[in-house]
């Protein structure tokens, strides 16, 4: 009799090499190690992959001020300052708020990404993402990609027009875009809760044809490496 390496239930050893008893259990032990392996990966990702700390300059004050490794895009040295930079913006007149507005619309129209609110970036390979849930949405996808449950993905730059509530139009860009073996894809919008204006977002997006899925925390859970 041998011993399960996954369950410690004993067996006859006669399926595969011997060491599990199952192919239930010889999967359910390489899920374990992948998921310590993913886990490893966000953890590092997230404290800054072992880094040390960077000097900035403070955009408002001018003076030098330190930070670590996940904070080094940080513009201000403390919240003062950032909100004495904002306080400063909101005194531009409307002519100058409109050539920035314009300048905006353009690198949206040429493919580039506009960074804004206050979620970390993080590094992933060659693209960096916004926040941890986008971030482990990343490993889920490489695996899912790894094991044949998609043919690939990709962090997107698809944008699309949705009107708000006054009637306004604005740009809408999609988080990531998922391609099915099937050779289909659909869309994949990550999300730590849900607005109003995230309703007319989505609506904007399914009303032309496109497959849109949305996952929220709980959903990155229950999708991860070892619950697949």
């Amino acid at each position: 009799m041998k011993n399960c390496e996954n369950c410690k239930q004993d067996h006859d050893g006669s399926y595969g090499s011997g060491r599990f008893c199952s192919t239930k259990c010889a999967r359910g032990f390489s899920t374990k190690a992948k998921r310590k392996e993913i886990n490893e990966k966000v953890s590092n990702a997230l404290i800054g992959s072992g880094h040390g700390n960077v000097k900035l300059t403070c955009k408002n004050c001018q003076i030098e001020f330190e930070v670590g490794w996940n904070k080094r895009y940080a513009k201000f040295c403390s919240n003062s300052c950032s909100i004495t930079n904002r306080n400063i913006g909101s005194t531009l007149s409307k002519e100058q708020k409109e050539k920035i507005s314009k300048a905006v619309k353009k690198l949206y129209k040429n493919g580039k990404t506009v960074y804004g609110g206050k979620t970390n970036w993080y590094d992933y390979k060659d693209i960096r993402v916004q926040g941890s849930y986008e971030l482990r949405t990343c490993y889920i996808l490489d695996h899912w990609k790894e094991i044949g449950k998609i043919r690939d993905w990709e962090y997107t730059n698809d944008r699309f027009e949705y009107v708000d509530l006054d009637d306004k139009k604005h740009n809408y860009l999609i988080d990531f875009k998922v391609y099915e073996n099937n050779g289909s894809f659909y869309y994949l919008e990550i999300k730590g809760y849900k607005t109003n204006i995230d309703t007319l977002k989505w609506k904007a997006v399914k009303d032309l044809g496109h497959k849109l899925k949305v996952w929220f925390e709980e959903d990155i859970k229950e999708k991860e490496i070892w619950k697949e």
